[in-house]
């Protein structure tokens, strides 16, 4: 490393950042002796609060709005308090490594990031390590948790970096091992880091182990600077899809340490550390060796190159308390425009490093926007820079089947359940990939439930609560109780909100009338005859209905009409009766049943139905043996006393008509008179029930 030349003690932060918007988890850097720099404003501000200290790489990440999460030295790591994490030291990175790490949030998760470091080569343990951050640790300053320093390969190169997989989501972490040729290309998923490299053997073999290793922003290129190898820097082309690098180049220039390529990819940017010098070369030139700019000559001894959240490339110089910078990095020869001494660190100073971060982070800015929705409702999404080629959505939602992705610009997606969903916007211009990722959550709607559709009796009053936590309600006639009193029949209606969501139930109320029952009328029969009590019910049926005799309680059940079977001698009369519904209704009346020891029994009905269906058709007393009756008299008397009907004829029966007319459904009152053989008179009042 250059710095070993002056004796100096070095110590290692670098950055690589997976993040959810371009230019945002990238916008706060610390680097060198407490310098600092915020890039939330759009252009660089001066950061003194820093408490790095350290000749070369530098890192930090920030949350998703630019809020700083954590920084690092490849040793210790401190949080946004600027404190150290409490699991935050003993990290294997080195103080004379080059690039001693690189911060990669874990794809798909919201909480985790790795920090790769890589040893120095003169340290005792070398290579590739790992350590996992969870920044909701330590209520959310973050804490190394227990995979601590896990080994990935030893005798690794001074060099890392991490470019994004062709799919746009997981990263590939690239280094190359110690005197050879070798390159790893490691997997970098939800899943973690694939310990199984990808390995690819290719160009010189350089006994340096220090210089930058950097991808192009749309991860098709590796450039490696050899400082110290005698060697210049190689150029490959990488497979993102596969993690292998091929078509090695070689240039040569005097001890290269930082690389970086123009965000549209094109030009490549070198520091000679030794002379001082700044070089840009065209890497769309048929001969790029031949197309080298020297843009300054004038540095004390140039370190790291970074690009910036404003699409600017910033230079390191050693002890200077100004960074350098290119204004305009994509743009062939001294046009670029190179100064020196651009940005004033506030008394803080620059040393070797600057952060690292993976190679197409800062390529462009398309944030996307989008509103949370209530489940069941749709999520609209739109992207800030509609300057794009194509675009392509990952909603993060697997169970919605082919509608979890689109290619449309500012597309919809309803979500197939609630709660939070990673959202991923890939998008394509000029070749380069951006993405930007977020998370969304889908509110549940309240539950309401005004239950199923009921019918209750007539005066009752159901009440229907549709209470929810924190909720607003809105009933058919605009109340806005949360429970609502209904006495009458209807359709009620309500809507309830809560955390801007809205939900609503319906329900038809059925109010029935109450039952009533009536028993009337004398039943005399014989000793040993088997005696039934027509009872007269209105309702919905079926009926249970409870009458006692003397101290006996029976009840009986079933559709009108019901009949109860007489046992004994004795005033029967009805104590209850409910419906279907559970409706208890009004009862009236009573029938006296006498038990003779005659021959004649007779059973006269309390009902009939002259509707031609041959059953029940009139109303005539049943005797136990009509040859036993001597004389027989009936007549039939409306409600006001009139006599509509009337016979002598033991064997006829009144078949609801008077005057050739069936007469009103009703109550009509009877009276009996029959001698029987024995002389004897038995006389019977009562009341017939007529059906129609």
């Amino acid at each position: 490393m250059f710095m070993r030349k002056l004796g100096f003690i070095i110590s290692i932060l670098i950055c690589s950042v997976f993040f959810a918007s371009a230019q945002n988890e990238g916008n706060i850097w610390y680097f060198g002796q407490n310098a600092g720099l915020d890039f939330n404003s759009g252009s660089p501000v001066a950061l003194t609060n820093g408490l790095l200290n350290t000749m070369e790489g530098c890192a930090s990440i920030c949350d998703n709005n630019g809020g700083l999460l954590f920084y690092t030295d490849g040793m210790t790591v401190y949080n946004a308090n600027h404190t150290i994490m409490p699991n935050g030291s003993g990290l294997l990175g080195h103080f004379s490594s080059t690039q001693s790490g690189v911060i990669l949030k874990q794809p798909g998760l919201s909480t985790i990031y790795y920090i790769f470091t890589i040893d120095g080569a003169s340290g005792a343990l070398g290579g590739l390590n790992y350590s996992e951050v969870d920044i909701s640790l330590q209520g959310g300053l973050g804490d190394i948790n227990l995979n601590k320093n896990i080994p990935v390969v030893p005798g690794t190169c001074e060099k890392i970096t991490a470019i994004k997989h062709q799919n746009s989501v997981d990263f590939w972490v690239i280094v190359r091992l110690e005197n050879s040729n070798t390159y790893h290309s490691y997997l970098f998923t939800s899943s973690g880091l694939n310990m199984i490299p990808i390995v690819t053997n290719i160009g010189p073999v350089y006994n340096g182990a220090l210089g930058y290793l950097r991808g192009s922003p749309n991860g098709e290129k590796i450039t490696a600077a050899n400082f110290m190898g005698g060697g210049g820097f190689n150029l490959f082309d990488f497979d993102n899809l596969t993690g292998s690098l091929s078509n090695e180049v070689t240039i040569i220039v005097s001890d290269p340490y930082g690389v970086e390529f123009s965000p549209d990819g094109n030009m490549l940017y070198i520091s000679s550390s030794d002379i001082g010098s700044i070089y840009q070369y065209n890497l769309l030139a048929s001969n790029v060796a031949s197309s080298q700019v020297l843009l300054s000559s004038s540095m004390t001894y140039c370190g790291a190159i970074q690009s910036a959240p404003d699409n600017k490339i910033y230079f390191a110089d050693l002890n200077a308390s100004y960074l350098s910078v290119v204004n305009n990095p994509n743009t062939v020869g001294v046009g670029c425009d190179f100064v020196k001494d651009g940005v004033y660190l506030d008394g803080m100073l620059s040393l070797g490093g600057l952060p690292t971060f993976y190679s197409s982070i800062f390529n462009s800015t398309n944030n996307f926007s989008f509103n949370n929705p209530c489940f069941g409702d749709s999520a609209i999404f739109n992207i800030s820079n509609m300057s794009v080629d194509s675009v392509f959505w990952n909603f993060g939602d697997p169970n919605s089947g082919t509608s979890n992705s689109s290619s449309s610009i500012n597309p919809f997606h309803i979500f197939s359940d609630t709660g939070t969903f990673h959202i991923s916007l890939y998008s394509y211009f000029n070749g380069i990939t951006d993405t930007a990722t977020n998370d969304l959550f889908v509110t549940d709607l309240p539950i309401v439930n005004l239950g199923n559709d009921t019918v209750i009796c007539d005066g009752e009053t159901l009440t229907l609560d549709a209470t929810v936590q924190n909720a607003t309600y809105l009933w058919q006639d605009n109340s806005t109780s949360s429970s609502y009193n209904v006495s009458s029949e209807g359709y009620y209606f309500v809507e309830v909100t809560a955390n801007g969501c809205s939900n609503s139930d319906t329900i038809h109320v059925i109010y029935n009338p109450l039952p009533e029952a009536i028993i009337s009328g004398n039943y005399e029969a014989c000793d040993g005859d088997q005696i039934f009590i027509d009872v007269i019910v209105t309702g919905t049926s079926p009926f249970e209905i409870t009458y006692t005799t003397g101290t006996e309680t029976n009840i009986v059940a079933g559709n009108n009409p019901i009949i109860i079977e007489a046992s004994q001698a004795g005033i029967y009369t009805i104590t209850n009766v409910v419906d279907q519904f559970g409706c208890i209704g009004n009862y009236s009346g009573s029938a006296e049943v006498i038990i003779n020891t005659c021959s004649l029994t007779v059973f006269i009905p309390n009902s009939f139905t002259p509707d031609n269906n041959l059953k029940n058709e009139g109303f005539i007393p049943s005797m136990y043996d009509i040859n036993d009756v001597v004389t027989f008299n009936m007549i039939i008397f409306n409600r006001w006393g009139d006599i509509i009907y009337e016979t002598t004829e033991k064997d006829e029966y009144w078949d609801g008509k008077f005057n050739n007319t069936i007469v009103q459904q009703g109550v009509y009152t009877y009276t009996i008179t029959i001698t029987d053989i024995f002389e004897k008179l038995h006389n019977f009042n009562g009341y017939v029930y007529l059906i129609r």
